[in-house]
């Protein structure tokens, strides 16, 4: 069969879509690009914020309308496979199949390893998929497949990697239990587990076999990693088991959490070369009501965590996500946030509105700000990282990096993560998945680089 994948969300849904994308690969299915040449579509989705619930929507009509077309143009009540899979069947469950009625089979956030079945049962059974396709029958044919989040692959099973040979993702651990009053990752994605040490370096050196060169290490917290399995912090043990893999030149940490470092971690990343000097820490607030109200650590934990970080790492890139219009946050709180990121100067920072969740702790509480006012406030912390950004891209200019290629016309440093930074553009046409010398002629706009081969 051809089967067309589409992965929405971050980088950790995208490792769930690559695994599918390997089980299928396995059983000798093929992939398109075409939506209208496909036997099957599976659209993996998240549901972590509003936003995200709307770009799966979207997403969803899109292909239900091509659909809808494909069965006109060519007089047949026969279609491809849809299936929907991810965060938004989780947190919906069944009443997504009763609003789209083109969508043959659900599965959750944890349940993608049973695509194979649903598709063999599809094929094997056309009489009764051509039965229930008739009209006043289509509810019949649909299947759910949604259990409690519980599931987390490891090295067995198959995974094409589809970020190129220049990095790939690596999940190290699945669900959280930091109960943050904002979030939803507990109902989306389970309670914490993880893999151990030993599974997570064999898949690392089936990767880097292949010719990657960068591993990032994701979780939704990667500082929390080996408390389930050994009882204690190990990230600083699985970083140091990492980097004696020989084929690997950089390994690099995203989404931590400000109050689960260690002395040994921090030190770690100082010690090893192959390691970035690159930490994501998302602080969310420096004011401390407002995190109170978020159940996040006290900024007084954030402030110890960074002037630690600088002080130990040498030439460390820091990036972080904030936060914006938290019900209850008040023209001083925000005022607060916005002189604080003046001082801490990252080299990279994402910023969201709150987005209220049912099902998250802060649901319907006091306090909401209104919209036009997060706006303000969002375009406000927007405008002074940039000129952070601007003021620190000019202190670049001139210097000579190591560069991993990406695309024949661009790569990034090691203080640059691929997907969420800034990239550095050059002239020259280069092959990807390999590191050459770039000297920094200029910027490209704001938060990306120009240079040239030397």
């Amino acid at each position: 069969m051809k089967i067309n994948l589409i992965s929405l969300g971050c980088a950790k849904n995208l490792v769930d879509s690559e695994v599918i994308a390997g089980i299928l690969s396995k059983d000798g299915h093929r992939f398109t690009n075409d939506l209208s040449n496909a036997d099957a579509i599976i659209l993996n989705t998240c549901a972590f914020i509003g936003p995200a619930r709307s770009e799966g929507k979207h997403y969803i009509n899109r292909i239900s309308n091509i659909l809808k077309k494909r069965r006109a143009k060519y007089h047949t009540n026969k279609k491809p496979l849809f299936i929907l899979s991810g965060c938004l069947p989780q947190l919906e469950k069944d009443r997504i199949l009763n609003e789209y009625p083109e969508i043959d089979a659900v599965v959750g956030s944890s349940d993608f390893t049973k695509i194979p079945g649903i598709i063999k049962d599809k094929i094997l059974l056309p009489q009764r998929r051509d039965q229930n396709d008739k009209v006043g029958r289509r509810q019949q044919s649909q299947i759910s497949s949604i259990t409690r989040p519980e599931f987390i692959y490891d090295s067995s099973y198959p995974r094409l990697v589809s970020t190129g040979n220049s990095y790939a993702y690596i999940k190290i651990a699945e669900g959280c239990d930091n109960g943050c009053n904002y979030c939803l990752i507990p109902e989306l994605r389970g309670s914490y587990r993880e893999r151990k040490i030993d599974d997570i370096v064999s898949e690392a050196r089936r990767i880097t076999d292949t010719g990657v060169k960068e591993l990032i290490l994701i979780s939704q917290d990667t500082t929390y990693y080996g408390t389930q399995q050994y009882g204690k912090k190990m990230l600083d043990q699985l970083i140091r088991k990492l980097a004696g893999i020989s084929s690997l030149k950089w390994l690099r940490i995203l989404y931590t959490h400000p109050g689960h470092f260690t002395d040994k971690l921090i030190n770690t990343i100082a010690e090893v070369n192959k390691v970035c000097k690159y930490i994501d820490i998302p602080i969310q607030h420096t004011d401390d009501d407002i995190l109170k109200r978020m159940g996040r650590p006290k900024g007084r934990v954030i402030f110890d965590t960074l002037d630690k970080l600088r002080k130990r790492i040498n030439n460390l890139a820091l990036r972080t996500t904030v936060m914006v219009g938290f019900p209850g946050e008040t023209e001083k709180h925000f005022n607060k946030l916005l002189r604080d990121i003046k001082t801490l100067e990252f080299d990279s920072l994402g910023c969201f509105m709150f987005s209220m969740q049912k099902g998250t702790n802060v649901y319907r509480t006091n306090g909401n700000v209104l919209k036009e006012i997060k706006k303000h406030r969002f375009h406000k912390i927007m405008a002074t990282q940039q000129k952070i950004v601007l003021k620190k891209n000019k202190q670049h200019i001139g210097k000579i990096y190591d560069v991993l290629i990406d695309s024949y016309n661009y790569g990034h440093t090691e203080f640059q993560s691929p997907e969420v930074d800034g990239k550095v553009f050059f002239k020259s046409s280069l092959v990807p998945g390999v590191f050459v010398k770039i000297k920094i002629l200029g910027s490209n706009g704001i938060y990306d680089l120009q240079g040239d081969a030397t």
